[in-house]
């Protein structure tokens, strides 16, 4: 989507129910999907991470250590945690003791990428 100003990009972005990014672009302001801007390695971990919320969630726990992430192979051996760090950086994880949990822009992100996807 491509909108001419700053201001109108700013208006769409706040208005979808999918969180977007704005993108500099010569012809206005291209919005995308967040999650378009992720690596596939980000990617992989947000899909580990979700198995993981969904399986838990009924719990009342959902919180899981990086290794998970080793374990699944989306992370070679001792990348659990950096690849964490980079969600946590990212705002779509959250730390808490050494594990991981969702953010609630990291589970908005992942529900409306499952949304689109139904």
């Amino acid at each position: 989507m491509i909108a001419n100003t700053l201001t109108q990009a700013a208006q769409i972005r706040q208005a979808s129910a999918i969180p977007l990014v704005v993108k500099n672009r010569r012809e206005g302001y291209e919005l995308v999907s967040r999650y378009e801007t992720l690596s596939p390695a980000q990617k992989a971990g947000l899909a580990v991470v979700y198995e993981w919320h969904r399986a838990f969630n009924r719990d009342g726990c959902t919180l899981m250590h990086p290794m998970q992430f080793e374990i699944y192979g989306v992370a070679a051996k001792d990348k659990g945690t950096a690849l964490a760090n980079e969600l946590r950086q990212l705002g779509l994880l959250q730390h808490h003791e050494g594990r991981y949990q969702f953010s609630p822009a990291g589970l908005k992100l992942v529900l409306s990428i499952n949304e689109e996807e139904c």
